[in-house]
């Protein structure tokens, strides 16, 4: 059996098609559409039907929330407000569709053999790109509230009256923490440029890593406090910095909550699995929900 794992991003789509042990045999990247609906789910019928190999199942993970039971997605980076896209997305391709929350989905890959969080019984996940998503492992069991939509990191306050966040709230996390939050500070430059001349030690990007990085850590330094977890991984595109991102915010932390910065070095660490995380993640949510 062959499953289709998709990463569903407010940028771009990544597809891939994974084997019974979860070896990719398929990777293909699209753009994304955001707003319609309908659209993004025959571009991924397009993707299936380019494919020399054709999934059996679809996971797909999306930057927003996925409510259970009713299937209903409120994502603004997508620009959706109650869009049941898992049911269109069945109906376009025919085959049966597990949809979740992308951070989610990248936390799963996290904990399989070689993760960064495997065999951690707390975790909080963060996934820094387009947005800001976050997941969370409770117990060694992902946490999703009452209603499948728990962990939208994103979406806390970190700044009262703050800039106005795309899901209609004022100083959201993602506001300062995504990755068009560092593009912003470094004056229009792509963040993942922005950290790449920053390690090269241009001054000015060094400035903008150094500010954004500030921004991350009072978002690290209060999940750590709510949740005490065992582990906080960053990942998603932001990420790919290395050890430059996190030498920068763990230089900040003690300046946020006067935090020993060991207890949070100790913590800290970068997601593993990369760009393929969101894909294997839904690949691994929709075995585990449809077979």
């Amino acid at each position: 059996m062959y499953t289709a794992g998709i990463d569903i991003g407010g940028t771009n789509i990544k597809f891939g098609i994974f084997d019974d042990t979860l070896a990719c045999v398929h990777t293909a990247l699209a753009k994304s559409v955001r707003g319609d609906s309908a659209a993004l789910a025959r571009q991924i019928k397009y993707l299936i039907d380019q494919s020399p190999v054709k999934p059996d199942i679809i996971g797909a993970g999306v930057p927003g929330a996925v409510y259970r039971p009713s299937g209903k997605v409120n994502s603004g980076n997508l620009r959706w407000a109650g869009v049941f896209f898992g049911r269109t997305l069945r109906e376009v391709t025919g085959l049966k569709v597990w949809l979740d929350n992308d951070a989610q989905c990248a936390l799963m890959a996290e904990t399989l053999e070689g993760g960064a969080c495997c065999g951690l019984e707390s975790v909080v996940y963060l996934t820094l790109g387009t947005g800001v998503g976050g997941a969370l492992l409770i117990n060694g069991r992902p946490y999703r509230g009452h209603d499948n939509a728990a962990a939208e990191l994103g979406h806390f306050i970190t700044h009262a009256d703050g800039l106005r966040c795309g899901c209609g709230l004022s100083g959201c996390f993602e506001m300062y923490a995504s990755a068009g939050a560092l593009s912003r500070m470094a004056g229009g430059v792509r963040a993942r440029q922005a950290l790449d001349r920053a390690a090269q030690g241009d001054p000015a990007m060094l400035l903008a890593v150094d500010r954004y990085a500030r921004e991350l850590a009072i978002g690290v330094c209060s999940l750590y406090m709510m949740f005490r977890p065992q582990a906080i991984v960053l990942g998603g595109g932001v990420s790919a910095g290395g050890e430059i991102l996190v030498e920068h915010v763990l230089k900040h932390v003690p300046s946020c909550y006067n935090l020993d910065a060991e207890v949070i070095r100790r913590a800290l660490r970068l997601a593993t699995a990369r760009n393929d995380a969101g894909m294997r993640g839904a690949a691994v949510l929709a075995k585990m929900n449809l077979t």
